[in-house]
Parts: C-alpha cells; structure tokens; sequence
C-alpha cells in the first residue's frame, strides 16, 4: 500500500453543509478530509469538527486558509495575515498535519458596475503585499516553531481581454520549487500555465506535503479522469517515489454534478476508484 493518503477537499461541495462532506467522503471511500475554511462556522469550529472525526471516523489532514481575508468570527476587517495564524490555530485543534496557504498575487479584481446595470471584473493592484512580506521575513520563522507544514500553493494564470498573464509572486517552477521547505502543488493550477505537474513535482523534490488533483479541459477542477492531463501517470509518480504527504480530490462542485444525488455519489466513487489504481500501481503502463 503507498503511504499517500487520498482525502477529500469540502470545498469541492462548499455548497453542501459540511456534515454532508463527511458523509459523502466516508462513503466513497476516502482516508480523511481536507477542510475549506471559509464563512461558514461549521468549517472553522473545532469541536464540531472533532465531533465529525469522531462521528464518521474520518481525521482531518489539512486545512486550507479561507479565500477572503476576513471571515465572521475571526475578523471582521481584511487580515490575511491573521486567517494564516487562525488556520494554523484550527489545525492544532483538530491535529492536523498541514495548512494550505496560497501564493500572494500582485494583480487582484474589482467589480465595476455602472448605475447598478451590469459591469465588468477589472484587473486591479492586489492588497496581498502583506502576505508577500510575512513569507519573505515570518514564514520561515513560524515554521520552525510549529510541526504543522504550512505548503505555499502555486496559483492558476488568467485570462484578459483574450490575453494570459500570471497575476501570482514566486508561481514558476523554478522560483515556487524553492520559495519555502513545503510546498502544496494544485495539478490543475499548473495546467492553465502548460506545466507538466509531474515536472513540477520532481523539480520541487521532496518539499511537496500536500498535492490538489483535478483535472483541467480548458476549465479549471475537473473530474480526475476527464481532462487534458495524464493525472494517472502523476498519481503513478508519487508512488514510485514512496511520496508520504496528502492527496486531496478539489474539484468544482459542477463537475461533480452536486444537485444530482445520486449522480454525485457515483463520480465519487469513480474518482476514488481511479486514483487508488494509479497510487497501487508503478511506472508507466
């Protein structure tokens, strides 16, 4: 058996509660959850969340930091410095072995609307330079005083008025393979930059604790097995290389078909079903 662990992210279905999370993951068949902080409590209160480790018998391995910099309960005004300690915290309470924290941009969006008709999303400064210091001056030091891995995430490009840029500090092989001693490599992420994530994955070595697989097909998070990536042959890699970190399925709540029941439950069996056969499996077939 490979000594990966395949999770389940819960911002896959972030529009189902997080008790249903549990329940659809535990049915599938996956070894843990990776919790998607975000407004909800129910993603960031430990006791329920230790309630739901116990309850469905599933740990929690990971937690992602929350998308905005502020969430109710634990800011009210922008912190993204302060959701990383909060994310931190919350895995300590429910032991946790990493934490997700995203690469900081230096081109965000705003929503410009004219006489509340319509508008346009415009490509804007980023508010993230306080995350780009806490990793340049901080990260390292916090690291040293926790054994919860804090793995930087390398980030997606975009799309504008039909060009391709890349709005994210440190996001090429060369520089986020080296920006810290962990890191969390999204599949899909490097596949709107046409990088190989196995490429990706070897230049890194062994700073990779944690992997976000989803496939891409001109969109991003796609089921594992339909897309324009040879995810068996990655999944294939990590075994060959005894990979020991984290693998969770974070996939759009769309590709897995999510107001269909019983649809639903079938992709996530398939998902499972294909992952584990290339994690059991070695070399290229």
């Amino acid at each position: 058996m490979p000594d990966a662990r395949l999770i389940f992210s819960t911002g896959s279905l972030y529009p189902l509660d997080t008790w249903r999370c549990f329940e659809l993951a535990k049915e599938a068949g996956f070894d843990g959850i990776e919790i998607m902080c975000d407004e909800r409590w129910t993603t960031r209160d430990p006791l329920y969340l230790n309630r739901l480790m116990e309850t469905f018998d599933l740990p929690i391995f990971v937690c992602h930091t929350p998308f905005g910099s502020r969430v109710p309960g634990w800011s009210s005004q922008p912190d993204p410095i302060g959701m990383i300690y909060r994310t931190l915290e919350l895995a300590g309470y429910v032991g946790a072995r990493s934490i997700v924290v995203h690469l900081p941009r230096t081109v965000g969006w705003v929503n410009v609307s004219f006489n509340g008709q319509g508008g346009w999303r415009l490509p804007w400064i980023s508010t993230d330079g306080a995350v780009k210091q806490w990793i340049e001056h901080d990260l390292r030091r916090v690291q040293a005083q926790t054994p919860i891995r804090i793995g930087l995430e390398n980030m997606p490009a975009r799309e504008w008025l039909g060009m391709t840029f890349d709005p994210t500090m440190w996001n090429e092989v060369a520089s986020w393979s080296r920006v810290h001693d962990w890191l969390t490599l999204d599949t899909t992420h490097w596949a709107t930059k046409k990088v190989d994530p196995v490429a990706a994955y070897q230049a890194a070595g062994g700073r990779v604790c944690h992997v976000h697989l989803s496939n891409f097909d001109g969109q991003e998070h796609r089921l594992p097995h339909q897309g324009l990536m040879d995810l068996g042959k990655f999944l294939r890699q990590l075994t060959m290389d005894g990979y020991a970190g984290t693998i969770a399925l974070e996939l759009h709540p769309a590709a897995l078909a999510f107001t269909d029941d019983l649809t639903m439950r079938r992709l996530l069996r398939e998902s499972v079903s294909y992952c584990r056969e290339h994690l059991l499996a070695s070399g290229d077939r």
